[in-house]
């Protein structure tokens, strides 16, 4: 985690409402044959997970605003939950903002495409903790990493 850089990484969250004070930087270092050693930083890469938007929604079909609603609803009740497991300070945050997208299911044959939620968070750290918190806390039952 590292500050974001200006016009480089991502600096605004519009589901927080705000900057964001940290953001993920991957630092992958190696060396080549020669020996000549790099260290190369990977801004921009947000960790994520998915949740079926079924399992969120009645059976009725919903309309864009109903999505729309939904998906902010989860992702403050993520970021309400995690904090209060976590018992960090008010400041730290932890979901970036969620988005639907369409996919199929990997587990077993699928052959339709399903709406999934999609979680991205500011922190790895955080992974376990929220999906912890998805199965524990009954927001949602069924989960799928990718």
């Amino acid at each position: 985690m590292a500050p974001p850089i200006p016009d480089f990484d991502i600096c605004y969250s519009s589901f927080q409402g705000g900057k964001v004070n940290e953001v993920p930087v991957i630092r992958m270092y190696g060396s080549t044959p020669a020996g000549q050693k790099t260290c190369f930083h990977i801004h921009r890469a947000l960790p994520y997970l998915y949740v079926p938007l079924a399992d969120l929604l009645p059976q009725s079909t919903p309309t864009h605003q109903e999505d729309d609603a939904c998906t902010h609803a989860l992702a403050l009740a993520l970021e309400k939950a995690v904090k209060l497991k976590g018992g960090s300070g008010s400041k730290q945050q932890h979901v970036h903002g969620c988005s639907l997208v369409r996919a199929k299911k990997f587990y077993v044959y699928h052959s339709s495409e399903e709406l999934f939620v999609k979680i991205h968070l500011l922190d790895i750290e955080d992974f376990d903790m929220i999906k912890t918190t998805v199965l524990m806390t009954s927001l949602v039952l069924p989960i799928f990493f990718w």
